[in-house]
């Protein structure tokens, strides 16, 4: 069955006739579309990345940014499911037909090469309804905006500013989240102050799934109960092997999801906040899918910032999404591609009104 549900005419199918990689250089976003909190961090390196896009002869659509890697395989990727162009192709069904092209299509690099092909159909066909992605399903908004919450990864916790980059955050986002260093001896005080100051459940901690699952438990202790979750305490590989509680908060995982199948090992693990990524997991129609698994096993849904404007599309059509991860530092540089960024006021995610999912890419990098 579609797991996408369409209340009103939509462009369906969708022309294909072209695909194209782009590569591009651009000058960072000015310190002002970063968050105040964070301004003294912000890098002013140039912006670099590739683009995926699908052509139908007359408009684009596009995703990204993408590693270069994952970008080189979308034409190769798009001609085994589509030996001849131009084809047509309904978005909702895309992902699946790119996956059995090839049988290892279904996790790796090739695996995001699905999402952003996907992701990239979605914006060609917004573009020619001339809607958001979301308005092709829904004839109105189900929310007025969608909750964040922040990434302040980038700000060391043991610099003097810490403190006040913490309490800046906190008022305008319900949950922020750090690296373990915000744990280590020289910060741990000004953290434990900031939880005693706030309350339970404002800060979240990021192990990378790095970390042996018994250092983190000992990390976590002198805060138990306090975080609003942990985040990656097992290996992707192993999240299976976790115990309800044994962290003292809530266990988050999910980012590295390379598909629905992965939903099985997020519920053996009792995760109890789950972070798909649509360009990590196959784009939107996967994340819807996985969206709806952690509403079905008593999850919270809170996916992953690299997905931020999918994740955004489908919280505005009422799908149980919490709130999205906003990487403080890092999303303003994804999204420098973008002509029309999307607006963030305070905590809160503005529902996308530009064609596909942000409107044009910049003119200087459009030409194709």
């Amino acid at each position: 069955m579609n797991p996408l549900h369409r209340s009103v005419d939509s462009p369906y199918p969708v022309p294909v006739a072209e695909v194209a990689v782009r590569e591009f250089e651009v000058a960072a976003p000015p310190t002002t579309a970063h968050h105040a909190a964070v301004r003294p961090e912000v890098r002013s390196d140039s912006v670099r990345g590739s683009l995926v896009g699908l052509g139908d002869g007359r408009r684009w659509g596009w995703w990204g940014p993408v590693d270069r890697d994952v970008a080189a395989r979308a034409p190769g990727l798009l001609h085994a499911a589509f030996p001849r162009l131009p084809a047509a192709a309904d978005p909702a069904t895309f992902a699946r037909r790119l996956r059995r092209a090839t049988r290892h299509a279904h996790t790796g690099l090739l695996s995001l090469t699905v999402g952003a092909l996907e992701l990239a159909m979605w914006d060609l066909a917004g573009r020619r309804a001339e809607l958001p992605v979301w308005a092709l399903l829904a004839e109105r908004a189900a929310r007025t905006s969608v909750p964040a919450y922040a990434t302040c990864f980038g700000v060391s916790a043991g610099s003097a500013r810490a403190a006040a980059v913490m309490e800046d955050v906190a008022e305008d986002f319900p949950v922020q989240k750090w690296q373990p260093d915000v744990l280590a001896a020289g910060a741990f005080e000004r953290t434990a102050e900031f939880v005693a100051r706030r309350g339970p459940g404002r800060l979240a901690v990021d192990f990378l799934g790095t970390w042996d699952p018994d250092n983190v438990r000992v990390a976590c202790r002198p805060l138990s109960g306090a975080l609003a979750w942990v985040e990656e305490p097992y290996h992707p590989d192993e999240v299976d092997r976790a115990s309800s509680g044994e962290f003292g908060a809530p266990h988050a995982a999910g980012e590295h999801c390379y598909g629905v199948a992965d939903a099985a090992q997020l519920r053996a693990g009792h995760v109890d906040v789950w972070q798909p990524d649509a360009v990590f997991c196959g784009g939107m129609s996967s994340l819807l899918q996985l969206v709806r698994a952690a509403a079905e096993a008593g999850a919270v849904c809170s996916p992953h910032g690299g997905g931020l404007l999918p994740a955004l599309h489908l919280a505005v059509l009422g799908e149980p999404i919490a709130t999205i991860e906003l990487h403080l530092l890092l999303e303003p540089r994804r999204c420098a591609h973008l002509a029309t960024p999307p607006r963030v006021d305070g905590g809160e995610l503005d529902v996308p009104c530009a064609p596909g999912w942000s409107g044009d890419i910049r003119t200087d990098i459009a030409d194709g």
